[in-house]
């Protein structure tokens, strides 16, 4: 599990070093975001709290960069809150079933996306051709610009 940790943390600095600006940036922020709450939510869930409350820490960190790097002014709030919302479903449940150790096409039985939605539909894939529509959908929302003027 720590050799994970550290491979994700590496691969989503050398990521963000080398996307100073442009498209990209806002994207591999909300998806280290995810998949570091994935984390942390499976960590905390097969009780290492301790550093489950951090992989969590580490999450709203991501987002709360976000406002100083991408003007959200005008109706790019909006946009952000959509894209966010396309790629944690892409990217949420796969961290989260990866960090528990349950296959990737897991569906649980106690939170409401869980038990409202994908109970009910149940596919055979664990929605995986849906998670990534949604990722791509929500990859392609695009916001206008960044604090420095330049545009995606």
């Amino acid at each position: 599990m720590k050799q994970i940790l550290i491979i994700l943390f590496i691969t989503l600095s050398l990521q963000l070093s080398a996307q100073k600006e442009g498209k990209w940036l806002l994207n591999s922020m909300y998806v280290g975001s995810i998949i570091c709450n994935g984390i942390g939510d499976g960590l905390n869930d097969s009780g290492n709290k301790g550093i489950g409350h951090v992989m969590n820490a580490v999450s709203i960190s991501f987002l709360l960069v976000t406002p100083f790097v991408y003007d959200f002014t005008g109706d790019a709030w909006w946009k952000a809150v959509i894209k966010y919302g396309f790629i944690r479903i892409g990217f949420f449940d796969f961290a989260y079933n990866t960090t528990r150790g349950l296959p990737l096409n897991y569906i649980g039985n106690t939170s409401y996306w869980d038990t409202k939605f994908m109970q009910k539909i149940k596919p055979p894939d664990g929605f995986a051709f849906g998670r990534a529509v949604f990722t791509t959908i929500g990859f392609s929302i695009p916001i206008n610009k960044t604090k420095n003027g330049r545009g995606d």
